[in-house]
């Protein structure tokens, strides 16, 4: 039997925002629960990644990109939070089957949960990208100022239009889950994690650039090691992100009703 909660419109709000900050409160302890480093583990994947890809492609290939240990750090960053959310987001609503079923509320707090929890987590780890920036580089730049919540916002937007995409058809569709594991290993090799885009041959940019996390990942280079805004390749990253995201709340309302009779 299902509980089903009544309460007027402005109520109804409340509780959902209390909701929505106990479950992202929730996903956030869950990730350190258990561990004696705990936020160390967060900040040593991209590090350790970075690291082994700056001696495999700068030192056994000799890929000649100025900075690339900076180069790649900026990179594998955003990358580990935008592929935890839509990892995460994608499997919410199946790992918490049984308050679905049993509890009415707006079914889109759960996917909410998990993208606001990665993007807490980003924000938690920024300061250890910034310090090994102003370390290894030219030190702080103004623009980080805007640059830096803009990308936050527009990265943001662009998981949850993917989660809210995903959490209800990997309910239906069981098959969502290893595809999404095959898509991430593909994106990152797609989105100029690794690779400058100014390296990409002219005819092959537009092709990359329809990916939203091109625009993304020279976003953030562009901020971080450049201190300016992102260029003209934001724009199509930002036009993709609008789309997914009304994308991915229209699937959610088609099919966020019937999720606890298909679990």
């Amino acid at each position: 039997m299902r509980l089903t909660v009544t309460a007027p419109r402005t109520a109804q709000l409340g509780h959902a925002w209390d909701l929505l900050v106990a479950l992202t409160t929730r996903e956030i302890m869950l990730r350190y629960r258990g561990t004696v480093l705990g936020y160390v583990w967060w900040v040593a994947r991209p590090l350790a990644l970075g690291l082994l890809l700056w001696f495999a492609l700068k030192k056994v290939l000799a890929l000649d990109v100025p900075h690339y240990p900076l180069f790649i750090m900026t990179g594998l960053f955003p990358w580990f939070w935008f592929s935890s959310a839509v990892a995460e987001s994608s499997n919410v609503l199946i790992s918490n089957g049984a308050l679905v079923k049993k509890v009415v509320f707006p079914r889109a707090i759960l996917p909410l949960s998990s993208a606001f929890g990665n993007a807490a987590q980003f924000i938690l780890t920024l300061p250890v990208l910034i310090v090994f920036i102003m370390v290894a580089g030219d030190g702080a730049k103004p623009m980080w100022l805007v640059g830096i919540p803009f990308l936050i916002l527009l990265q943001f937007a662009l998981t949850v239009g993917i989660g809210l995409a995903l959490a209800p058809l990997n309910v239906f569709l069981r098959d969502i889950a290893p595809l999404i594991d095959v898509s991430l290993t593909m994106l990152f090799y797609a989105s100029a994690v690794i690779f400058p885009l100014n390296r990409v041959p002219a005819d092959i940019k537009p092709i990359l650039l329809i990916n939203p996390l091109t625009g993304l990942m020279e976003g953030w280079r562009t901020v971080f090691l450049d201190g300016a805004f992102p260029g003209r390749d934001i724009w199509p990253a930002v036009g993709a992100t609008i789309v997914l995201l009304a994308l991915g709340i229209t699937i959610f309302r088609t099919l966020g009703k019937h999720v606890a009779d298909a679990l």
